[in-house]
């Protein structure tokens, strides 16, 4: 077995055995997003084929993960088809088992460090802590099995009518954004200071269910409502209620919590999405909402997963949003971006992974696999 970077290796029938210390990894997180996934299992595309297998060679030489996400698992269960659960099986496998953890953890504990920042008055940048969003057995040497754990279905039709209510509420207010004259950096704070108003307004209606009587709100209620409530949290022995909400609401509606990196890439997304309507385009709002049906679960994985990803493929739209130079997502946290449109920038990408290997990680991996 292997554990940590030490591989034990032992008699059946007696009680020998000799352990072998490993060389450290570092092991590079890729991104694969559900286009390019779905391209590789259906193998009707040679190219996605053969980046696949190289994928799967740089997984099993230590030098790369494929992390998969809820956001997969959605959009996979999304997929009327009879081939459904093969998919998922790939993707999984594909993954070799190392998985994101959920965005709504990713985001309560990137929003929460946000506000220590703010009560502490820090102005240094924003950490990025890598076990916020994976295990931190990431960059361990991979044992010979891992385990699946499934979960509870999903109720699709449920995902489906939000999915096309909340692209038709967005197209919906297109031709008010074409009137704005505001700048790139005004609408990505008045993005944020919607998220925050939505944060906001959730818990106060769970707050009014639980006063009126109703135990269900604690059950029933949108789990962002949990955010705001573990704020209301701090200092409660110290400070009245009023006092806590005051501060939170502050908090929320201030630079810290814009530069919150799920906030900062979410908001500066939606700003993106405002300036190319401000430049006409998605004129023919029927249309828009077919290209745009799949907006809001790429700004939720791109925003989560981006800030711990070396690098992230994407479908070619959502390349065209996150490499906006005014976004400044690269700039910021470093993720190289690709998708089909610069397919040989990919390649060359995972070449250079390739190329990482040491003659101390073939060493090693003649021990684990010989």
């Amino acid at each position: 077995m292997v554990s940590g970077n030490v591989l034990v290796r032992g008699c059946l029938h007696c009680k020998y055995s000799e352990e072998f210390y490993l060389p450290p990894l570092f092991k590079v997180v890729l991104y694969l997003d559900q286009f390019f996934l779905s391209h590789a299992f259906r193998a009707e595309l040679p190219e996605f084929v053969e980046a696949a297998k190289l994928i799967a060679d740089l997984a099993h030489r230590q030098l790369l993960v494929c992390p998969y996400s809820t956001t997969h698992e959605t959009e996979t269960h999304q997929w009327r088809h009879p081939q459904q659960e093969r998919l998922w099986e790939f993707i999984k496998r594909t993954s070799r088992g190392h998985e994101f953890h959920r965005e709504y953890e990713i985001k309560r504990k990137q929003i929460v460090h946000g506000f220590e920042r703010f009560l502490a008055g820090d102005t240094t940048p924003f950490p990025i802590e890598t076990n916020d969003a994976l295990s931190r057995e990431l960059h361990d040497w991979e044992s010979y099995f891992w385990v699946d754990v499934p979960r509870p279905p999903q109720n699709v039709e449920l995902t489906r009518e939000l999915k096309l209510k909340a692209v038709d509420e967005l197209v919906g207010i297109f031709p008010d954004w074409r009137k704005d004259t505001t700048t790139f950096e005004e609408d990505r704070r008045l993005e944020s200071r919607v998220a925050a108003r939505e944060y906001l307004k959730a818990y106060i209606k769970m707050a009014g269910r639980l006063a009126s009587g109703d135990v269900m709100a604690t059950l029933d209620s949108p789990i962002d409502t949990r955010i705001v409530e573990s704020l209301l949290h701090w200092d409660r022995e110290d400070m009245d209620a009023p006092a806590r909400w005051k501060r939170v609401v502050e908090y929320l509606n201030s630079d810290y919590f814009l530069e919150v990196p799920c906030e900062w890439v979410s908001s500066g997304l939606f700003a993106v999405l405002k300036d190319r309507v401000k430049q006409r385009h998605y004129q023919n709002l029927d249309k828009a909402k077919e290209r745009l049906s799949g907006f809001f679960y790429d700004v939720q994985f791109v925003s989560a997963y981006a800030p711990y990803s070396d690098a992230m493929f994407l479908d070619n739209s959502m390349l065209d949003f996150a490499s906006d130079k005014n976004l400044g997502l690269t700039k910021r946290f470093g993720t190289r971006l690709f998708a089909r449109s610069n397919w040989d920038d990919f390649m060359t990408y995972l070449e250079t992974v390739k190329a990482r290997e040491t003659k101390e990680i073939q060493t090693g991996l003649a021990l684990v696999h010989p």
